[in-house]
């Protein structure tokens, strides 16, 4: 065989990504607070850019006079008028507006990792130690971390209700049955969500109380005996000193006692100390949701979200100083990306701003009667919707918090598969079919367990039709065991 060298020369067309492609497409996936901290790293770096405040710069929309203090062009829709939003004149001048430009690209390069310290997507991998222990990044880890865990959207919601009821200590704030009222659910529901929330990093995170933190921290490290059992639902006596009567409830002697105590000292009764969430505030949401007299209103949040200003000022005076060859290529190279960094930002606030607009219009019910009425919404529905691409859905909504009347809740929430339904409200979100199959089973006759296909029967009699193996899939997802497990316990619960 011959090897030899040769030079060819060949044309070819390919399409090739842009710095500030790179950058809109980047802008697409941040939230209001890592927006924030972008715009500043870019101002220090540019110096034809300036922060400004973002409720003078933007325009004024034309149904609010401009003196009302109301959301801005760029920052609220009613749903009554959801067809078309415009952005500013810069943002016109743009080619790339209206245009799904990050879908004409390589996937791998556009689903580059998001910054260390932002709400990255859900389904990415997380380290829920190293995350937690970082006071910056404490909220963020704790919703991607409940994303993890939680597949459910209702159960997603109900989580969000107990993080806000979170206390510096770590514990939850509220009776269960408090926050079971705020969601929208019965208690039982709830107390499933919690039982999952417990299982987060560092233990002892949003126990009830101090017995059920440290009864947390004892089970996990598989300490959990009788006698502690009995020493933790006595922790008055413990704190009174009353060695002897402690000793006395656990069968044991006073040395059992304080061996016991020995254990408990090595415990952290105050789990969120660790954290610092008594320096934390909650993440600020990033869309916030308004109940209006003539329907709902949906405002991008100004307050963490600054506007970016070209210094003209500053660019008509460096036009007419003389300057060589290097420092003029300077100039207009920074001037350039100024100009298209305030154009991605409208985009991006443009964007943000419609798909949640529609998603709100799209789950109006959810937000006046609650959590039975979360209806099956895809991407594709909302991509649909509103003219874009579904991963420029995904994009904006993925790490994105949106305040309700119903609590602060992350945007990829509202989303629920579709089961189809031959009911006259239309199709079902799987969510609500997963809450009617729990339903079913709470109202059973504890002796006479519903088989799977009992409950099957039942649910086509509400008009959706569902296989046998979809409802045991289901009640599995919910911890709930078979009818003949069923069955046993209620024996077991009527020998005792």
């Amino acid at each position: 065989m011959q090897l030899s060298q040769s030079v060819k020369l060949k044309q070819k067309q390919s399409l090739v990504m842009t710095p500030q492609l790179q950058q809109a497409i980047k802008l697409l996936q941040l939230s209001n607070l890592e927006l924030s901290q972008h715009l500043q790293e870019q101002v220090d770096e540019n110096p034809f850019l300036e922060l400004g405040n973002n409720e003078n710069s933007a325009q004024t929309p034309s149904d609010a006079p401009a003196d009302s203090g109301k959301a801005t062009a760029l920052e609220a829709v009613d749903h009554t008028d959801l067809t078309e939003m415009k952005a500013s004149a810069a943002l016109r001048e743009d080619p790339t507006e209206h245009s799904d430009f990050e879908n004409r690209f390589d996937q791998s390069i556009v689903d580059a990792p998001r910054s260390g310290n932002s709400n990255a997507p859900f389904e990415g991998d997380f380290d829920a130690i190293s995350n937690v222990s970082s006071k910056e990044g404490f909220y963020p880890g704790l919703f991607r971390q409940l994303n993890l865990a939680i597949d459910d959207p209702k159960q997603r919601l109900i989580a969000g209700h107990f993080v806000n009821a979170l206390e510096p200590s770590g514990w939850i704030g509220m009776l269960v049955q408090d926050v079971a009222d705020a969601s929208g659910c019965n208690l039982d529901e709830a107390e499933e969500v919690l039982a999952i929330l417990q299982t987060f990093e560092p233990t002892g995170l949003f126990a009830r109380n101090l017995e059920d933190c440290l009864r947390l921290q004892l089970t996990e490290m598989g300490a959990m005996t009788d006698a502690l059992s009995t020493l933790l639902e006595n922790l008055d006596l413990l704190g009174r000193g009353e060695v002897k009567r402690l000793a006395r409830l656990i069968k044991g002697t006073t040395d059992d006692v304080m061996d016991m105590l020995a254990i408990i000292r090595t415990l952290n009764p105050k789990p969120g100390e660790f954290l610092g969430i008594d320096h934390l505030e909650m993440p600020s949401p990033d869309v916030i949701v308004k109940r209006r007299s003539d329907g709902w209103a949906v405002e991008l949040n100004r307050s963490t979200l600054p506007a970016i200003v070209i210094n003209e000022d500053y660019a008509n005076l460096v036009a007419t100083k003389k300057m060589d060859e290097q420092a003029q290529n300077y100039s207009a190279t920074a001037l350039n990306n100024a100009r298209w960094l305030k154009r991605a930002v409208e985009q991006r606030n443009s964007t943000t701003l419609k798909i949640s607009a529609e998603i709100i219009r799209q789950q109006t019910d959810f937000l006046e009667k609650g959590l039975d009425y979360l209806k099956p919404l895809s991407l594709r529905d909302v991509a649909q919707a509103v003219g874009m691409h579904e991963s420029t859905v995904s994009r904006v909504t993925t790490g994105l918090l949106i305040a309700t009347p119903r609590g602060g809740m992350p945007l990829k929430s509202f989303f629920s598969v579709n089961i189809a339904s031959r009911a006259p409200s239309g199709d079902a979100s799987a969510a609500a079919v997963r809450n009617m199959v729990k339903r079913l089973i709470m109202q059973e006759t504890p002796g006479k367990p519903l088989s799977d296909e009992a409950i099957c029967k039942m649910i086509a009699d509400e008009g959706i039709d569902l296989a046998r193996r979809t409802v045991a899939k289901y009640r599995e997802m919910m911890n709930i065991p078979s009818s003949s497990q069923r069955r046993m316990q209620a024996r077991l619960a009527n020998i005792r």
